[in-house]
């Protein structure tokens, strides 16, 4: 509702505004071609707009998320500047959410090696590396290294096991005299077979 002075009332909405003639202002824009932005009406393209943003450097936005984006700016009639500033916002929101994500993924990795070091041996944790190159294979063992797997103190012992059980036998060399004169002179000392 508007007061005789041409005020409008704050409660209502943009549909109720009037000015001083009478007419709401929304319907006036629109006649005028003049949005109350100050920017003329007419389609805009909104996936160009936010594509304009300012990114953090190395950082894209994800299409589909920029396709959804443009629609709701669009749905809303929010000014292209307004949507740059937003795009630009929400991409740098972003890319400090994922570097956040990616300090908090390394330190835990790091903490995961940290106690798998007081846990283990050297000797756990080299049986265990050469188990899992005999289980995995190189690629495979990169992925585990990559999620930090490799760093669980618990799949170190667990390989560690398995590799003490599929390790080769190891070889012991066969000298069998020792000592204590166990050989055949020692039995046969009048032998004529002895050299």
């Amino acid at each position: 509702m508007a007061e005789d002075d041409g005020e409008q009332n704050l409660d209502d909405g943009p549909e109720h505004c009037t000015a001083d003639s009478g007419e709401p202002l929304q319907q006036e824009a629109q006649d005028t071609g003049q949005l109350e932005s100050g920017t003329e009406a007419g389609p805009v393209d909104y996936d160009k707009v936010i594509a304009e943003a300012l990114s953090p450097e190395g950082f894209t936005l994800d299409p589909g998320l920029t396709k959804a984006g443009g629609e709701l700016l669009a749905r809303h009639n929010i000014p292209p500047e307004a949507a740059r500033d937003l795009a630009s916002f929400f991409a740098r929101q972003q890319k400090a959410g994922a570097d956040g994500n990616a300090k908090a993924f390394a330190d835990q990795v790091g903490a995961w090696r940290a106690q798998s070091e007081k846990a283990t041996t050297p000797e756990e944790r080299g049986t265990a590396k050469q188990a899992a190159l005999r289980i995995f294979g190189r690629d495979e063992l990169a992925v585990l290294d990559l999620f930090g797997v490799t760093n669980r103190a618990g799949f170190i012992k667990a390989l560690a096991k398995v590799g003490r059980a599929v390790s080769d036998d190891p070889f012991v060399p066969g000298n069998a005299v020792a000592s204590g004169g166990r050989d055949a002179r020692s039995h046969f000392p009048n032998s004529n077979m002895n050299p």
